[in-house]
Formats: C-alpha cells, structure tokens, sequence
C-alpha cells in the first residue's frame, strides 16, 4: 500500500496511514456522519477488513473503489472483524461472504442480539418503539421499505471472539457498552486501537436502552473506557471521524461528559418524577447544546434511548428510583 490520499471523502475515499494500515470511507448517505471507517490491515496471510459499512450498493462500489486506490482487491481479504453488530459496521457482511471473504468474526454476544432482531426485523421495530413509548415518546411507526434494518442481513460468523482472542497481529478488547459485544482491535506491532465506536473524537458514542431490558451500559461502557485506556495505545482508529494519537486524553473527555450528563439529568427530575421523555426534553443535546424539539425525530429517539440509560445508571447506584409499573415508566430522583 504506497498510494496516499486527501482525507476528504469525496474526493478519495483511501488515507494509507503506515504500517501496513490504510483507511477506506464507505458513504452513509443521508447520515449527518457522511461516512464510516473500514480499516484494511496487512498480515502475514493476507489482508484483514475491520468494519465494512452497511448493505447498499454505494457502499459495495465503494469498498471496491477504495481497495482498488490501494492495488488491492477483494479477493485479497482474508478476514472481516466486526466490532459491533450496528448496521453500519456489519451491514455488508452477507454480501462479503457471498463475494468470497472466507470468514467473518464477531463476540457471541452481538451475533446473539443479531438472531434474536433479524428473525423478524419487523418485530424488533415494534418492540422498540413500544419501548420508547413506554418511557414517554409518541413514535410514528417507520414504514418497513425504509426502516434501517433493510440495510442489514443475518450473516453468520465463522468465529466468535472472547476478550484478549488473538487475530494475526491483532488482539481483541471486549468493550461492552455502545453494544454488548462491541470489540476493540489493539494492533500489537504499532500499539494502535481500532476503536469501532467505542472511543470517538469529537462526537461521543451514544448508549442506549432501546428495547424492554434491565442492564447498566452506561455504567459497563465507563468501565470498559478505562480498560481500553489502561492498555496504553500510541493512537485511536475510531469507526467515524480521523485517526487521533491521544487516547488517555479522550478517554477522560468522555467520563467527564458522563458525569455532566448524570447532573443535568438528576436536576430534571428535581421538581417531581419525570419520565426519561420528559428529562431528555429538559436537557440541552449535540456538541451544540440543540433544545430536544429542535433535533429530528430519528435523534429524540436516540436521545430518549440515552436518557434511558442514564436513568438506570442513576438507579443502579442508588440515586433514582423507578416505578416500572406506571405507564409511562416514571423515574425519581432520591434525597
């Protein structure tokens, strides 16, 4: 890999950054994040592909395009990693399969959630939205020809990863949080993570409770941030944005904006009890503190979704509590 390029990516789609190491941008259209980041690793037994954007044929076309800017092809590609089962990281995977990429690796418990939501797509729609429902948000049922999941398919692994699973001269780090099986991959001869969307700059990765369940992600994603900083990366390879050096300094970002978050979510539940609809309305979203009626109904749901996990992650260490048979769910805050 000798060719460098632009970082825009819209004018050249590859940034060959060393090492053997070089960065694709596959489009998102109509995603205000524009692109997401497939990662192509040489190894002694060919090339290994981390992320691989979600199933359309732009973003095929542009897989092509970009191993092609590099002299590469698809059928050099002896591996597909995925770091979380999102449809804009796994998307792809089926076709990459039927192409000839001979195996494709994930953690269990991402391929376990993914059965469970591509059974019926349809389904797992419903079940969301009555879920947000339920914590306060009125949800206008999306129509099925254009619900994001049609941007993804069951593809089957050929190995399921555990923390610490040697790749080639990758390791993984199980990150739970953003997903439960969300992955990290540590390069062992350069000390750079693949960070999938567990570390991003400048954005923050969104955790959320979108479905009927009991669990802390947000309190299993700040541990899983210290465990990725405790292992001392020389640089981050997020799946969105560009490649920065310092993860020590992102990794405290991130908890700090935790900690704002938590205040600004235990103060609105200071004059009675609220549901998670009613607290994300009274706080400020996006790097530029947006009121919730401004954002687009796809992001307050989103934005429901982390106050949700917020509010359990309040609960859990003792500072709310929750009255889950009231409909809607109603949280309050403790003295």
């Amino acid at each position: 890999m000798t060719r460098t390029a632009r970082v825009d990516p819209d004018a050249n789609r590859t940034t060959v950054l060393g090492d053997g190491i070089a960065q694709i941008r596959l489009p998102m259209r109509g995603n205000p994040l524009r692109y997401v980041n497939a990662y192509v690793v040489e190894d002694d037994d060919g090339l290994t592909l981390i992320d691989c954007g979600w199933k359309t044929d732009d973003v095929l076309a542009a897989l092509h395009e970009g191993l092609s800017q590099l002299g590469r092809s698809l059928g050099e590609i002896r591996r597909l990693l995925i770091t979380h089962f999102h449809f804009d990281h796994y998307g792809l995977a089926g076709t990459l399969l039927r192409a000839g990429v001979p195996d494709l690796a994930m953690h269990a418990a991402d391929w376990e959630i993914v059965q469970r939501i591509y059974r019926d797509p349809a389904a797992a729609d419903r079940a969301s939205d009555a879920w947000l429902e339920r914590n306060g948000l009125r949800v206008e049922p999306e129509p099925e020809e254009e619900s994001h999941r049609r941007r993804s398919e069951l593809a089957q692994p050929t190995l399921l990863l555990e923390d610490d699973a040697a790749v080639g001269r990758l390791r993984a780090v199980w990150t739970p949080g953003h997903s439960p099986g969300h992955l990290c991959f540590l390069d062992e001869r350069t000390g750079k993570l693949f960070s999938g969307d567990h570390i991003l700059d400048p954005i923050t990765p969104h955790v959320g409770i979108w479905f009927d369940f009991r669990g802390d992600p947000l309190g299993t994603y700040a541990e899983s941030v210290r465990k990725v900083e405790a292992r001392g990366a020389t640089g981050v390879l997020p799946a969105h944005g560009e490649p920065f050096p310092d993860l020590a300094r992102r990794c405290t970002e991130l908890l700090a904006h935790q900690d704002v978050r938590e205040e600004q979510v235990l103060r609105a539940l200071d004059a009675a009890p609220a549901t998670a609809a009613d607290v994300a309305r009274a706080i400020p979203w996006t790097r530029s503190d947006r009121p919730f009626e401004e954002l687009p109904e796809p992001l307050q749901q989103f934005a429901v979704a982390e106050t949700i996990a917020h509010l359990e992650y309040s609960l859990v260490r003792g500072l709310v509590t929750r009255e889950a048979a009231a409909t809607p769910i109603l949280y309050t805050r403790l003295a």
